[in-house]
């Protein structure tokens, strides 16, 4: 199956054109959506439903004219923001999603807390799109391993460039586990690069 045939929610990429706008406003994402060959989503943003209709294949190429407009730094700050808005206006429409991780997030450690919410939210991801998501764990890290990439579709690169993953589990540390830490996350192993699956590794000791 090629990245063509896999799909993101209509409603995940309405919420990450939204939060974009909300960063660099209606004109920048008309220019970003003209440079990732996607004038069609122009003022009509996929629908707010969960239907799985937007392609992998466009999701690359979205992420890709980020790359091409401000370049890789800028690319950096700007996905990781939206990550983090898309994360928290993400919320509003999954609020049975939101109540169901912070009770399953309610009890033990704050390092057990975390590794719970990782689990659960990776299982999410699964249900809901055709992304493959897994966690795993080392004595001082988290790992979330992404087996099936839309960030990464189409694309080739010297570094990682998931970084709108790794706003959203910015957000998602911050919302769920605990607001006042932060914790150190990037990523290391990426499609892109040429790797079989990327990987962004969050440190358990926070900073």
């Amino acid at each position: 199956m090629s990245n063509a045939d896999r799909y993101y929610p209509n409603r995940w990429v309405r919420i990450i054109l939204m939060s974009t706008e909300e960063i660099i406003g209606e004109k920048g994402v008309a220019a970003l959506l003209n440079l990732a060959g996607l004038p069609q989503y122009i003022g009509n943003y996929p629908p707010d439903n969960m239907k799985k209709e937007f392609s992998f294949e466009n999701v690359g190429k979205l992420q890709q004219a980020f790359w091409d407009m401000y370049g890789p730094r800028g690319a950096r700050v700007f996905a990781t923001r939206a990550g983090e808005k898309t994360f928290n206006d993400g919320l509003e429409s999954f609020g049975a999603v939101a109540k169901a991780a912070r009770a399953a997030m309610r009890i033990g450690t704050l390092e057990k807390r975390i590794g719970v919410g990782l689990q659960f939210f990776a299982k999410f991801f699964n249900t809901v799109s055709d992304q493959v998501v897994s966690v795993e764990e080392t004595d001082t890290e988290w790992h979330w391993i992404i087996q099936r990439c839309p960030l990464c579709s189409g694309r080739t690169a010297d570094h990682p460039v998931c970084h709108m993953a790794i706003g959203v589990l910015k957000a998602a540390l911050e919302g769920f586990a605990d607001k006042e830490k932060r914790f150190r996350i990037a990523a290391t192993h990426c499609i892109a690069m040429g790797h079989e699956t990327g990987v962004v590794a969050i440190e358990k000791e926070p900073f």
